[in-house]
């Protein structure tokens, strides 16, 4: 006799896939967190890579833009006859290989210092202060001496520079840069330097024309013009007065008197040429003529007679 098994339902099956799902996680959880801890690891290695080669990087670039220092003892000096003085001190950041060491002092204009006089102060000169950019830096060489008399090197020194009007300098803000000569590289930091004093005054104030002003400066050019012509006529009174007393005077240096110059025959002329009381008497040539004529004609009748 046969006996009937039961069936699985609905609900057996399910409980039989999860029941699956639960033992592959179960052996997989294993594997995954092992990848992820070796992905992590990985990351980090990374990250702490990329940090070292960026701070190599830079160490070396610091290295070589910026040795030693440098200190400015008063960065707001006072203008005395045109020339400014930088009372600073230098450290090398080591012994340096020579006792003098060619350094190279750059100023770049950053804010200039003007003095105007405007409409509301046309007396007084007002200050200004006009903001530059991209200004080519004013250069100035300079040997730097880290020794003394006897011939030692140290690594720190004191040293003076001086600025002058006639090297391009003027009152204002200006950014310092001192850099080797040899190898261009900076020393200390940059620094911000203001220069004081009074440079040249320049007149922004408005021309305005007015009539009144005009109608005063004519009638004193008219003033003028009558003062002046007061002396000139004296001046010719007295002319003459001299030059008739220079002419009564004997000179014995006087040339003597010289005959005029030739005149020359006008072309198809007679070629004749008459004397000064004839050319300034036209009217006696007629005359003449008729006396001729008239002695001609009493030759005539006595002949006949």
């Amino acid at each position: 006799m046969r006996t009937a098994r039961p069936r699985p339902g609905h609900l057996s099956q399910l409980g039989a896939r999860r029941q699956r799902a639960a033992r592959s996680h179960a052996t997989a959880a294993p594997g995954a967190a092992r990848r992820l801890d070796g992905g992590r690891r990985l990351l980090l290695a990374r990250v702490i890579a990329a940090a070292l080669a960026l701070l190599g990087a830079w160490l070396p670039a610091a290295a070589a833009h910026a040795a030693g220092s440098v200190t400015i003892v008063d960065r707001s000096p006072r203008e005395d006859g045109g020339r400014w003085k930088l009372k600073m001190t230098i450290n090398y950041g080591g012994t340096p290989h020579l006792g003098h060491i060619p350094m190279l002092f750059s100023f770049t204009p950053t804010v200039h210092y003007e003095r105007a006089l405007t409409d509301k102060s046309p007396e007084k000169p007002v200050l200004n202060k006009i903001p530059l950019h991209n200004q080519q830096s004013i250069n100035e060489s300079m040997d730097v001496g880290f020794s003394d008399g006897s011939g030692k090197v140290f690594s720190m020194t004191k040293f003076d520079f001086v600025l002058r009007r006639d090297r391009g300098f003027e009152a204002g803000e200006y950014d310092l840069v001192i850099k080797r000569a040899s190898d261009g590289v900076q020393v200390g930091q940059k620094q911000k330097i203001t220069l004081q004093g009074e440079n040249e005054i320049i007149d922004r104030r408005a021309i305005v024309f007015t009539g009144e002003k005009k109608k005063k400066d004519a009638s004193a050019d008219k003033a003028d013009a009558e003062k002046s012509d007061e002396p000139a006529g004296d001046e010719a009174q007295a002319e003459p007065a001299s030059d008739a007393a220079e002419a009564d005077a004997p000179s014995d240096d006087a040339p003597p008197d010289e005959a005029p110059p030739p005149v020359s025959p006008k072309q198809g002329g007679c070629g004749c040429r008459l004397g000064p009381d004839e050319a300034a008497t036209p009217l006696a040539l007629p005359l003449v003529a008729l006396g001729a004529a008239a002695a001609l004609a009493r030759r005539r009748r006595a002949r006949r007679g």
